[in-house]
């Protein structure tokens, strides 16, 4: 920044340091000064006051004789740099070179040495500077100049001199003072790079930490540009050299360069990539699979990094068909444990093509290799199943990854672990022969084996998939000296092959040798399926409870096959086909059964309503039934019993309208059975859900005596609030902010007066506006009361008049805010003001009461 010239000097924070240079306290004005320019280094203000102290000090020291101290001081001054010039600056400028020939009095001699270097006259500007090192002429101050001759002379005679002269300017230029991190010091670092790719005996490493790599600057450590054209960075053409050179020393170069640890990995590993895609190239595959293997020995330990995954990316890519098999100790070096999160993730191409993750498709490929080799010595793949272990957490859909994971583990022995994954799969694919023939090798148990092999022989038809599964069951079978049923399965498996015109396994002829059966009268192995499966299936689910569900429809699809659905009564429906399980042979509805059961997630996008909001994901659940047996409870048992009162029948379409003792509404679709409008019957409930609505289903339904019903409906204390003789009825209120109802006095047997206390069985419904209504379903006398329904009142009675007049007799009455009808005027022959005890009863309309017995005081 730059004061403004308007702001007195006193003002400023330099003020401080012109006093005390004009005071002769020139140290204390350089500390001052100092400790403000290295505040702000930018401010032309302080640099000024600042030069000013070290042109003092300057001249203090030149006095004194003492030219090194001076020499010092001078080199911070040539050192400042201003961002504009005026008078002041200019008077600075002409100090300095006044001063520079007292304090170096052969700066004319090192001048003329930088020209002659300047303009190609390497060796005379060498030769001049030699000259004044002989005489002691060379001053510190001057080594950034010498430094520069010896740059130019080395780089311009590289080819003409010897290597040991070279080396011995490289030395004389480590021993100088000049100024470091620099440009003239990165110059030297790289000549020393270029050097040593043709002077095998030059030690690059050596010299590299002689010249420190805490000198490296900003512009060393990155890459930039020129031209738009990209330019690698000194220190990655340093490690692409120790790396060509195989200097093994790159333990030592990560405690030594100024970066992180993975950066400087990958400045060793990413020359190592284009080595390898140089070698496949150039077809020099001998060199191409050594070169991998002694990247895993020099660099695999080091850890994740892009261009460690790139090189795998290189290894997946050429060790393929013949040269897959070395994917295996390659990938097991490279170390697992190194994938990168983005490993994990889809690549996309070019053109937006997505792209299997990396990790996937290298752990699929190394379990292709392990799957292939005939001979493989590996006994433990935990290196590799942890991988399956993150893989099957990030793809849970894959089932490949689950199966490729469990066959894993049943090559490391750990059948339990590979049973705990068929476990799980055999719930989603169940369905799948492949899944059950894989299951069958985790277990020892020979029968579990055979019912394994035979579920998977029922789920898949297509013979073309069968010829291992067949040969696999008859050995077993040969080995349980079921020697028939062996004998159809290798029939089975010979009459398809030679169908095809496949050639017969050495396996088959193998078993065959072992039967002396030539013929057999078993047409189908369907019995000894049968048999076998249940144990197959009841180890498969054993982890899974058994739910209990009945039967509740039987009907035929559009295809005539009869379905059946069941359901637990609450959460749990689905529906099956009758010829599904054979444990569902002749079933009748309310037959109760039990199953097991998975429950498999589905999740839905529903689009909202509301264009500006995203999809909503919404979570189902399906049902899917794996084993079933007969249940020994009572027909329909398991569903909740409930009560409902016919409101209405549809004659036409037999339909009852029920309403039940929880005034939920429901339907029954009759056939035989004769029902009447009013009757009260008693069913079996569950719920069901269609297009996204619960419904109540009624079943097995039959009359009931209406005292039993009536007393599993609701009811409450009421109070009646008005009669209306003439319609023959009564009205009445639940409590506070509750229903109100009527009951008719023919349909009740009793005749109540305002202010009687009754106890009422209600069920409620909707009319056709979707209002909430009352049903009367039972009056019965009481004793018991509700004190918020009915109260005593006493205070002073006010005639109400509709008219101006007050003459005649009143229209209506209060009791403070209590309503008096005339009818209740008239009834007590009120004709004037009064003190009264009332009773009041609550009318159910908001919080509204009226008078119905007074007691004049």
């Amino acid at each position: 920044m730059c004061w403004d010239r308007d702001i007195n000097r006193e003002d400023r924070p330099t003020a401080v340091v012109y006093s005390l240079r004009k005071e002769g306290r020139i140290e204390d004005a350089y500390n001052q000064a100092l400790n403000l320019y290295n505040q702000d280094s930018t401010d032309d203000d302080i640099k000024k006051a600042f030069a000013w102290t070290l042109i003092d000090l300057c001249k203090k020291y030149i006095s004194e004789n003492n030219l090194n101290q001076a020499q010092i001081f001078f080199k911070q001054l040539s050192d400042l740099d201003f961002e504009y010039e005026d008078d002041f600056v200019d008077t600075i400028k002409k100090q300095i070179k006044f001063l520079k020939p007292k304090i170096d009095i052969y700066y004319a001699q090192i001048q003329r040495a930088g020209e002659l270097s300047k303009s190609g006259q390497n060796k005379q500007a060498l030769e001049l500077i030699h000259s004044m090192i002989a005489n002691n002429q060379l001053s510190e101050l001057n080594h950034e100049t010498y430094g520069w001759v010896i740059y130019r002379y080395i780089k311009a005679e590289e080819n003409n001199i010897s290597s040991i002269e070279i080396r011995t300017l490289l030395r004389d230029y480590m021993n100088l003072k000049n100024e470091r991190p620099s440009l003239l010091h990165s110059m030297i670092l790289n000549f020393a790079l270029n050097y040593s790719k043709n002077h095998p005996d030059f030690n690059l490493y050596n010299f590299f930490v002689l010249w420190n790599p805490q000198n490296l600057r900003y512009e060393d450590l990155h890459e930039s540009q020129k031209e738009g054209q990209k330019i690698s960075s000194l220190i990655s053409r340093i490690c692409a050299e120790f790396m060509r050179k195989d200097t093994g020393k790159i333990k030592d170069v990560l405690n030594i360069i100024p970066l992180e640890k993975a950066q400087i990995i990958d400045l060793f590993r990413e020359p190592y990539f284009w080595l390898l895609f140089n070698a496949h190239k150039e077809n020099r595959f001998s060199d191409l699979w050594s070169l991998f293997d002694k990247y895993n020995v020099l660099y695999a330990e080091y850890g994740k990094s892009k261009w460690h995954s790139e090189i795998l990316k290189l290894a997946e890519r050429f060790m393929k068909e013949n040269e897959s098999w070395r994917f295996l100790a390659f990938f097991k070096q490279w170390n697992p444990d190194n994938f990168m999160d983005s490993d994990w993730k889809e690549e996309l191409g070019k053109d937006g093509e997505k792209y299997k993750p990396l990790a996937i498709k290298t752990i699929k490929k190394v379990f292709d290799v392990i799957q292939n080799q005939q001979n493989n010595n590996e006994a433990d793949f935990l290196w590799l199943i942890t991988a399956y272990d993150k893989a099957v957490k990030l793809f849970p859909t894959d089932e490949w990854i689950f199966r490729e994971k469990a066959l894993l583990h049943i090559k490391n022995q750990d059948l339990d672990s590979a049973i705990k994954i068929y476990r799980e799969l055999v719930l989603d694919l169940g369905d799948k022969h492949y899944i059950w023939h894989e299951f069958s090798t985790c277990l020892s148990d020979k029968n579990l084996k055979i019912g394994m092999l035979s579920k998977a022989l029922e789920m898949q038809k297509q013979e073309d998939f069968l010829g291992d599964i067949h040969l696999d069951l008859a050995r077993l079978l040969i080995e349980e000296n079921i020697f028939e049923n062996a004998f159809f399965e290798l029939q089975a498996y010979k009459n398809h092959r030679e169908s095809k015109s496949w050639k017969l396994s050495a396996l088959y002829e193998e078993l065959k040798s072992k039967i002396n059966i030539s013929n057999s009268n078993i047409k189908t192995n369907r019995d000894l399926y049968k048999k076998y499966i249940p144990l197959a299936e009841s180890f498969a689910y054993q982890d899974i409870d058994w739910t209990e569900v009945v039967l509740v429809d039987r009907w035929k699809n559009e295809d005539k096959k009869e379905k059946l659905a069941f359901t637990d009564g609450k959460s749990i429906d689905f529906s099956v086909g009758i010829n599904r399980f054979t444990r569902l042979e002749h079933p009748e509805q309310g037959q109760i059964y039990k199953f097991k059961l998975h429950k498999q997630e589905i999740k839905k996008e529903i689009e909202s309503k509301d264009i500006w909001k995203r999809k909503t994901i919404v979570t189902e659940y399906k049902y899917i039934p794996l084993i079933v047996e007969k249940s020994d409870k009572k027909d329909w048992s398991i569903l909740p019993t409930q009560y409902g009162y016919i409101e209405y029948i549809n004659i036409e379409k037999k339909m009852l309208h029920i309403i039940t003792n929880e005034s939920n509404p429901a339907f029954y679709q009759y056939n035989k059975e004769s029902f009447t409008q009013g009757d009260f019957v008693v069913f079996n409930q569950y719920e069901k859900r269609i297009k996204d609505e619960k419904r109540i289903c009624v079943t097995n339904i039959k009359k009931c005596d209406s005292p039993t019903a009536i007393q599993n409906f609701k009811n409450r204390i009421v109070v009646v609030d008005d009669v209306n003789e003439s319609k023959r009825l009564y009205h009445y209120v639940l409590g506070k902010k509750l229903l109100t109802g009527i009951a008719f006095f023919d349909r009740t047997n009793i005749h109540p007066a305002v202010g009687d206390f009754l106890k009422v069985y209600y069920c409620v419904k909707k009319d056709k506006e979707n209002k909430k209504k009352l049903e009367t379903l039972c009056v019965e006398k009481t004793e018991e009361q509700n004190d918020e329904l009915r109260k005593t009142i006493s205070g002073r009675l006010e005639l109400k008049y509709k008219s101006d007049s007050w003459q005649g007799k009143a229209d209506f009455a209060f009791i403070n805010d209590y309503y008096v009808s005339k009818s209740i005027l008239q009834k007590f022959n009120i004709i004037e003001d009064c003190n009264v005890r009332a009773q009041a009863v609550y009318t159910g309309d908001g919080d509204k009461w009226k008078v119905f017995d007074i007691e004049m005081l």
